[in-house]
């Protein structure tokens, strides 16, 4: 089976700093090759040493990564560069800062892309300096672009005050309702909040280590490993209810399921998502018996790994009593299986 190709869709009004995370991506992403659709990637400021061609739309870095403008069709782009001699490992595409990224979302939901793509998370920035202004005017779309993302990112943290930022994350948390709310700095959070930093069940690099970044002070990793079985209502159970300082997830889950399917799990900001698979997919001999093994990010301090096994084991032991409710299946796309 053909895994499809994850995409990243990056938000966010004017000025919230959505070109300073593409620029941060696209000079430490150094292993991956990564395509970026923007509006017109002329506003990117790309180091002239990285890149090496230019081709109509296209800018080719010296790191594997693809920087291209979106002109008409995205779907069209997008399936140049699942057809390309080498395609990218990832796609991420920023929004236009007047437009609703949902919209984009609803974009992959067309059946000619259903199993070729698989959109992992939608990620909005916000200007803090400007966001914490009692100037600010909040129109629709600005509220739209909040709610409806799984991350959001309050980005130019360092421009404002802690009462001024805490007052912000509150009013954002009363907008976004479940989506996972991060600050930071000219646009700079671990990409492994961004990309699969797992093949496998093999753990994420440490977070402080990070192509060079240090963000050690603000987060940290975790991880939970389990012989169990699992159900998708004891998932559900156990995905909804994580801190919400936990930002990221991913980890190959070994389920209770007659055909004897494994699941890759994801987890970006509020939505979790589990891909059917085989365990010979997910980098294991076929003849061995794969343990559930999870890594996650999120804040320094949020929870520990004790405290998440304990948070697992309780939603396990929930999900068999007789009273719990059965997860019903709602959205099926590509064997996928959504926790909206």
């Amino acid at each position: 089976m053909v895994q499809p190709m994850p995409v990243t869709i990056i938000g966010g009004f004017l000025g919230a700093g959505k070109t300073s995370l593409l620029n941060h991506i696209l000079t430490t992403a150094t292993d991956r090759r990564i395509a970026v659709l923007v509006n017109d990637f002329g506003a990117i400021n790309i180091d002239a040493k990285l890149i090496v061609a230019i081709e109509g739309e296209t800018v080719s870095l010296a790191n594997g990564c693809v920087c291209c403008t979106i002109r008409d069709d995205l779907l069209s782009e997008v399936f140049k560069l699942l057809e390309s001699a080498e395609p990218p490992e990832h796609i991420v595409i920023e929004t236009s800062g007047v437009s609703k990224p949902v919209a984009v979302v609803e974009t992959f939901s067309n059946p000619a892309v259903l199993g070729l793509v698989d959109v992992v998370g939608l990620i909005t920035l916000l200007d803090a300096e400007l966001a914490a202004s009692e100037d600010a005017a909040y129109g629709t779309l600005a509220y739209d672009q909040i709610a409806t993302a799984d991350l959001v990112v309050i980005n130019k943290a360092d421009l404002v005050s802690p009462p001024a930022l805490a007052a912000l994350r509150a009013r954002v948390t009363a907008v976004a309702g479940r989506a996972r709310i991060v600050t930071a700095e000219h646009g700079k959070v671990p990409l492994a909040l961004i990309f699969d930093e797992m093949q496998g069940p093999s753990p994420l690099r440490p977070v402080s280590g990070d192509h060079g970044e240090d963000h050690s002070h603000m987060f940290e990793a975790w991880s939970f490993r389990s012989e169990r079985r699992w159900s998708f209502n004891a998932l559900q159970r156990a995905t909804e209810h994580l801190p919400t300082d936990i930002y990221r997830a991913k980890g190959l889950v070994r389920l209770d399921l007659p055909s004897g399917d494994y699941g890759v799990l994801q987890m970006t900001g509020r939505r979790a998502w589990l891909r059917l698979c085989q365990p010979d997919e997910a980098g294991n001999e076929p003849a061995t018996e794969p343990a559930t093994e999870l890594v996650f990010i999120g804040k320094r301090g949020a929870t520990t790994d004790e405290e998440l096994a304990a948070h697992f084991e309780n939603a396990l032991t929930e999900a068999t009593a007789p009273s719990a409710p059965v997860h019903i299946v709602t959205d099926l796309r590509a064997f996928n299986v959504i926790f909206a």
